[in-house]
């Protein structure tokens, strides 16, 4: 990887750049999958760059030693001035969720649910991702979400989680799941926008089908 970045740096995926630079910060350990739970978790290289310290801790495999230099080096960046980057995601239509959660969620085979922290205009700030058979009582803890909106301080959430039986529609554990979350926005008042449920043959929206107030405490 060092050679490839010698000779032909512009060949380097954003991924594999940040890999490289992980290296003197994460000794003895392959920092390819923290790239990428970096990248999936800020979107690109100027997410993650511009993330807290605090906010870089919640990311696997990143811990405070390794949250610090990214930190700095996102704080040299800036006084050099900035990093340039594509557009940040922006969710303020379904049809924009839909193209975002599908390309997230597709060829994802075991369970998934994802967090979307968003400004007042949509524009998606950073994700929290929870994998496996236990990630409905991890995503919604409060002490991992109120420690996420305190750091990024969003308008307004998304949450989406995938059934890889096929069914998009909600189950009872689905709807007891979200009014839970929906407590949680309130105690931080934060606005829940909308809850997803992705499958391979459909995707389901609370909000579009009108359910979404109906499962959200009052």
């Amino acid at each position: 990887m060092r050679e490839r970045l010698l000779s032909a740096d512009t060949s380097l995926t954003d991924c594999e750049l940040l890999e490289i630079f992980l290296y003197d910060c994460i000794d003895r350990k392959n920092t390819n999958p923290v790239a990428h739970n970096l990248i999936d978790s800020f979107i690109d290289l100027r997410g993650v760059f511009s993330a807290t310290p605090r906010l870089l801790c919640m990311v696997a495999g990143i811990g405070p030693q390794t949250a610090e230099h990214i930190w700095l080096y996102g704080r040299l960046i800036g006084r050099i001035g900035g990093i340039a980057g594509a557009e940040r995601p922006n969710l303020r239509n379904f049809e924009r969720v839909r193209t975002f959660v599908t390309a997230r969620f597709r060829n994802v085979q075991r369970e998934r649910a994802e967090i979307y922290l968003l400004n007042a205009t949509g524009e998606l700030l950073c994700c929290k991702t929870m994998d496996g058979p236990d990630r409905r009582r991890t995503l919604f803890d409060s002490k991992t979400l109120g420690a996420l909106l305190g750091e990024t301080h969003p308008a307004g959430i998304i949450v989406a989680h995938n059934h890889p039986s096929g069914n998009s529609s909600p189950s009872a554990q689905d709807d007891a799941a979200l009014h839970a979350l929906g407590e949680m926005c309130l105690l931080h008042g934060v606005t829940l926008l909308d809850a997803i449920i992705w499958s391979e043959e459909d995707i389901y929206s609370y909000y579009c089908a009108g359910r979404l107030q109906e499962v959200l405490p009052h």
